[in-house]
């Protein structure tokens, strides 16, 4: 294993003098050495240092901060606590505002109410306490995509990654904000972890391990379902060094992880009383019809959400499936008299997704509907052009040195399909934001070992030609 002059390991790839660029240079690697004992020590600071942060940020910029009337902090603060005094699965609103009242819900995948429920069970029953156990679920999303970072290219790379992840906004907002968002972003960093790691080495164990994250991750954000066609079967039916049966029955035991945990989820909503069935959650309808209709089909909202387009034709109605219903229907025959109209909208709600289209428009209203602050908001859409623009690269990098690029594709289109299929929110981006901190930090270890290849090789060129050597 060659390492760099400072210690830390660069790649298993011989290097030859010349100015190739960072994209050319390198050569597949089988396998990473070790941790060593640097590389965690490295790892772990940087780990600390942004948890550090975003404690500090949620104290100081969130400590006040209510929570809204109607929103989905509200809703998950709220289930948290309904979890954890042993009421179940009820919707949060309605509880609360009738007098202790029970009606089941599916509003929400479960994860992230069941873990604030633990976390009140432990004694902390305050949104900001919510709030600051989320970050550090914050932090070990920075510990995972080093170690994912570091397992493509080497320890500096997942220096870099780790270093980026502690201080990227678009992932430390979200952290503070008491959204799905935090451990959905840990989850896929342990998902493109684990399926480069089983890429290299596609044991059970490490397929296992692959199908975990993603059933957990639809469990806390049901678009990650998508990840199972997208990103794991692509892999497991490409893997080196195994025959087509031994790929086949690979695929049969990560779908068996998902059957056995979403099912049982899945299972669990049949038994309650919904007028309609349920699966992983009962708002995707709802959540369809506030991006359908003419004020997010033209105007200053086109591509985003508007409150007056939700459900309201069902007053009384406490029933989320019969609401989810309706809210579908009203969505889909909308998107059928307006079919001219889709690939402008859709182009919008992707443009305002990676914020490519009303760019300014985006800052104010991720200030004000998403609550995420003004400086806030411009720093993370100041450092997210660098950061992508990184990642792409990075991406480019697998790609010529034959490394798995497709479950970062993978997560990309995930959210791209979900924002496509609703409305373009900042905050759907945080899955992409993950993985393009991973590859940014593969592109910047690149460049730094181009640029030290090159003055080395300018150096030589340029030593005194000893006195009396042959001519």
């Amino acid at each position: 294993m060659q390492t760099a002059d400072d210690g830390m390991q660069v790649g298993t790839a011989q290097r030859t003098p010349g100015v190739a660029g960072p994209i050319e240079e390198e050569q597949p690697r089988d396998d990473v050495a070790p941790a060593s004992r640097r590389f965690a020590i490295g790892l772990g600071l940087i780990t600390l240092a942004g948890l550090t942060l975003r404690l500090v940020f949620t104290i100081v910029a969130r400590g006040n901060q209510q929570l809204g009337q109607v929103t989905d902090n509200r809703w998950y603060y709220r289930l948290g606590r309904m979890l954890a005094d042993g009421h179940g699965f009820g919707n949060p609103f309605i509880w609360e505002q009738q007098h202790h009242r029970y009606v089941p819900s599916a509003g929400h995948p479960p994860l992230y109410p069941m873990f604030l429920a633990v976390v009140n069970k432990l004694g902390v029953t305050t949104p900001l306490g919510d709030r600051l156990a989320s970050c550090v679920l914050g932090a070990l999303a920075v510990l995972v995509i080093g170690l994912a970072a570091r397992e493509l290219a080497g320890d500096l790379a997942g220096l870099v990654a780790a270093g980026i992840a502690a201080v990227y906004p678009n992932l430390w907002i979200n952290d503070a904000a008491l959204l799905s968002e935090t451990p959905y972003v840990l989850l896929v960093a342990l998902f493109l972890w684990s399926a480069i790691r089983c890429w290299r080495q596609p044991s059970y164990r490490r397929v296992l391990w692959m199908s975990l994250w993603v059933a957990l991750a639809s469990l806390t954000r049901s678009e990650a379902l998508l990840l199972y066609p997208l990103g794991v079967l692509p892999l497991l039916l490409r893997i080196k060094g195994v025959d087509w049966a031994g790929r086949f029955r690979r695929i049969g035991a990560a779908a068996a992880v998902g059957l056995v945990l979403i099912g049982a989820w899945v299972a669990y909503n049949q038994t309650r009383d919904f007028a309609h069935p349920v699966y992983i959650v009962s708002g995707s309808g709802i959540a369809m019809s506030y991006g359908n209709c003419p004020q997010t089909y033209s105007g200053q909202f086109l591509g985003y959400w508007w409150w007056d387009c939700g459900v309201s034709r069902l007053p009384g109605q406490t029933d989320e499936t019969v609401l989810d219903a309706q809210g579908r229907k009203q969505a889909l025959h909308y998107m059928r008299t307006h079919l001219r109209e889709q690939p402008k909208v859709i182009a919008a709600r992707v443009g305002r997704l990676f914020q490519v289209y009303r760019v300014r428009q985006s800052i104010v209203l991720d200030r004000y509907f998403e609550r995420r602050g003004l400086w806030p908001s411009r720093l993370a859409l100041w450092m997210y052009y660098p950061v992508t623009i990184l990642g792409i690269a990075g991406a480019v990098l697998l790609w010529r040195r034959r490394l798995p690029v497709g479950p970062f594709v993978a997560v990309a289109l995930t959210a791209v399909i979900a924002a496509a299929s609703t409305f373009g929110v900042t905050r759907y981006r945080a899955a992409f934001d993950a993985a393009a901190v991973v590859l940014a930090g593969v592109a910047v270890d690149a460049i730094w070992r181009w640029f030290r290849r090159t003055r080395s090789t300018g150096t030589e060129r340029a030593a005194p030609t000893p006195v009396g050597a042959a001519s």
